[in-house]
């Protein structure tokens, strides 16, 4: 009914990571061009990328993963981390593909050499892709590095890409020998406020809506001063706002909707502390 009102036919909001409405931000397209570069030709194993919580890292992650060729790539992807090391490579094999890893650590790590040896000699570059990062353990980390050393005399049997909060900095800053392996590292930082902007227009543009302006100047130079250019937050606003723009039957979103959408989220928020 709210799509309808402002002439959309998809939802131009949604926090979820649908490749659809990627925005090709100078940070993302910096990130994406170092990782594929990694992947590609580097072939250095480890990669990390660290980004405030909403700045788009899993739809980083999508990106990579449908970017690479299947027939080149064998992609595992890594979403909830939380695991201990056992768990943590019985689900990199199962996400490889073995339907049945073992139980003893000693024939995990055999099941896990095959499956990369194996892809080797298919032509395959095996790529893990491990989302919220931060959430790794020490342990799991030293998982990570010994799975670094396999390789051959010319690259990597794996390529490893973390991608995590800034907690996961803090958690590698003594780590000297997991430093050591890290082949490529980039900072995902927010959107600027011409960006900001470009962005809200993109996402109602792929939504097919109406030729028309439904956000004037000023309430999107607020939206980016209270998002500070993160994606998650300028969605969340931006769906708020159409809301309340249905509501009180306005044609344009202006700064004092804005205004108020952000002081009732932010009341919210406080209620949930």
């Amino acid at each position: 009914m709210i799509e309808k009102y402002w002439g959309l036919k998809l939802k131009p909001f949604l926090n979820t990571p649908d490749l659809k409405f990627l925005y090709p931000s100078s940070e993302y397209t910096e990130s994406f061009a170092r990782l594929i570069y990694n992947i590609k030709e580097i072939k250095g194993g480890i990669a990390l990328i660290i980004g405030e919580i909403g700045t788009g890292k899993t739809m980083l992650l999508r990106s990579i993963a449908s970017t690479l060729e299947k027939d080149k790539f064998k992609i595992a992807t890594i979403i909830n981390p939380v695991l201990t090391p056992n768990q943590f490579l019985c689900n990199a094999i199962q996400s490889f593909g073995e339907e049945n890893p073992a139980r003893s650590k000693f024939r995990i790590l055999r099941q896990l050499e095959k499956i990369l040896y194996a892809g080797k000699n298919e032509g395959l570059t095996l790529t893990l892709l491990i989302d919220e990062a931060q959430l790794l353990c020490r342990r799991v980390l030293e998982e990570i590095r010994l799975l670094s050393n396999y390789e051959t005399e010319d690259s990597k049997l794996l390529q490893i890409i973390l991608f995590g909060q800034p907690e996961l900095d803090k958690k590698i800053k003594d780590f000297k020998a997991f430093l050591q392996r890290i082949a490529i590292r980039y900072h995902l930082g927010p959107l600027s406020q011409k960006e900001t902007e470009e962005y809200i227009n993109h996402r109602l543009k792929i939504a097919k809506g109406v030729k028309r302006q439904i956000f004037d100047k000023r309430s999107i130079r607020e939206i980016y001063r209270f998002s500070k250019g993160i994606p998650r937050l300028i969605n969340h606003i931006c769906q708020n706002a159409l809301f309340v723009g249905y509501s009180q039957n306005v044609k344009l979103i202006t700064k004092d909707i804005i205004c108020d959408v952000v002081n009732e989220l932010m009341v919210e928020s406080d209620a949930k502390d």
